[in-house]
């Protein structure tokens, strides 16, 4: 197995398997705070201070594995992750769980790193098709990950996601040990030491902010995630109130429109999307990907039957995976060799910022109006798309 490809495999695993063990955890944090007694401001932390962690620490690590290289930035992450899933397990409080999902966040921001590999051992042809790669793993384990902690949490025990996670962490670590190798030279890492600028995390951010190349981009990631997250935290609440299902009816038929979702959009990132970047280009794929999937959300706000909703996630899947691996790729190309890790941590960061922001403006619309989440959603990818049109019609 050539060295790109046995790189990618690994790559693909260790976003695979840390997806895997985020999404059995996910919906288990809100039980587990209850089940403690939590407060509902400690319930509102619980939830959040994993992606507020991911915003401060995504950049943070991938500006290191420009000085120092990707290998031990991403060893470290996944021996991070193994001990705080099995502190979550192990967790007899509900400072105790806050603090573990703090610390997740923090060594599951790597997704920057893992991205800033990729840029390393491909061309700039081959970049979206290995940003499409990551996605799928993403799509793939997320998908995988939610029935497997409800499940095991319900029949074994609150303890066994954790436990089960860290697990499959422990064992991808020592894969990562034994196969994964450095993907970036050590000359460019002496680069990056030299033009390395000592400031505190937020001047950084804004000087960041300030590379004109990616600030587009970065931008367009930013509104179509947060647009995205309106959605995910209302969406059991629309299925239970449009169609006026039971609780445990609607939560069951939100799985299943996950799943589907999830496995429609790991096929057109881990596949069709090498077809398409080539005849297309990345700026044209973004462009239709902002209008098909605002089309999407204006019809899922108005669905006529849930059967209905299957169909309307075509599009939702469509415009996601054109979207997310073509701006990965775009964000990319913006940045020097030297900075990619920095630029990609930027971005990621800024992605976990709206995930923060999203679930909080959606729960607020939802309670003014069942349809409102969806159409604001729809709105700010449109309102994006007319910004960026100049740039992003282009043929890449």
């Amino acid at each position: 197995m050539s060295f790109k490809r046995a790189s990618l495999t690994v790559i693909f695993t260790t976003v695979f398997i840390d997806l895997v063990g985020f999404g059995m955890i996910i919906p288990l944090v809100g039980i587990y705070g209850r089940h403690f007694g939590a407060s509902g401001l400690q319930l509102a932390i619980l939830g959040s201070v994993y992606s507020l962690m991911q915003f401060l620490f995504a950049g943070f690590w991938g500006r290191l594995s420009d000085l120092y290289g990707r290998r031990p930035i991403l060893l470290m992450s996944l021996a991070g992750s193994v001990v705080t899933y099995l502190w979550f397990a192990a967790a007899g409080s509900v400072e105790s769980l806050i603090i573990s999902r703090a610390l997740g966040g923090i060594f599951a921001a790597n997704i920057s790193t893992a991205q800033a590999y990729i840029a390393d051992i491909t061309s700039e042809k081959e970049r979206a098709k290995g940003m499409g790669l990551l996605g799928a793993a993403f799509g793939i384990g997320f998908t995988i990950g939610p029935p497997i902690g409800g499940i095991t949490g319900a029949r074994i025990g609150l303890w066994a996601p954790g436990v089960i996670a860290a697990t499959l962490c422990f064992l991808n670590l020592i894969l990562a040990c034994v196969r994964l190798k450095e993907s970036l030279p050590l000359e460019l890492r002496e680069k990056a030491r030299k033009t390395r600028v000592k400031k505190t995390l937020s001047p950084t951010l804004i000087r960041q902010l300030r590379y004109t190349a990616a600030f587009l981009p970065i931008l367009i990631f930013f509104v179509a995630t947060y647009a995205f997250s309106n959605l995910e935290q209302v969406f059991s609440l629309f299925l239970q109130t449009h169609f006026e299902l039971p609780i445990e009816d609607a939560a069951y038929k939100t799985g299943l429109i996950l799943m589907w979702s999830g496995l429609l959009g790991a096929f057109i990132q881990g596949g069709l999307i090498r077809r398409l970047v080539p005849k297309f280009g990345e700026k044209r794929l973004i462009y239709i990907g902002l209008l098909v999937q605002a089309g999407a959300m204006i019809g899922f706000s108005f669905a006529p039957s849930y059967g209905s909703l299957f169909l309307l996630a075509i599009p939702l899947a469509v415009g996601s995976g054109l979207l997310n691996p073509s701006l990965n790729a775009w964000i990319s190309k913006s940045a020097p060799a030297e900075r990619q890790g920095e630029v990609l941590g930027l971005s990621q960061g800024f992605s976990s910022l709206a995930r923060i922001l999203g679930p909080f403006s959606g729960l607020s619309l939802f309670a003014f109006n069942i349809h409102a989440p969806f159409l604001w959603g729809a709105l700010t990818l449109l309102m994006i798309w007319v910004y960026a049109r100049p740039v992003i019609r282009m043929r890449a």
